[in-house]
């Protein structure tokens, strides 16, 4: 379970990366995400919410 969270935390933050945000600053904003995604509770997936981040620049 533990790997497999670790691995979604991974690709997000990838995905993150891509918007102009660097390693460190993806994987917090990551965690950060799947955090909120919990307790939102809408059924939303993260990549959704990742597609809500707006472009850094």
């Amino acid at each position: 379970m533990k790997q497999k969270t670790y691995n979604n935390v991974l690709k997000a933050g990838k995905l993150i990366q891509k918007k102009g945000y660097d390693k460190k600053e993806s994987l917090e904003m990551a965690v950060k995400l799947f955090d909120e995604l919990g307790s939102l509770n809408n059924g939303m997936s993260i990549e959704w919410m990742i597609d809500k981040l707006s472009i850094k620049q």
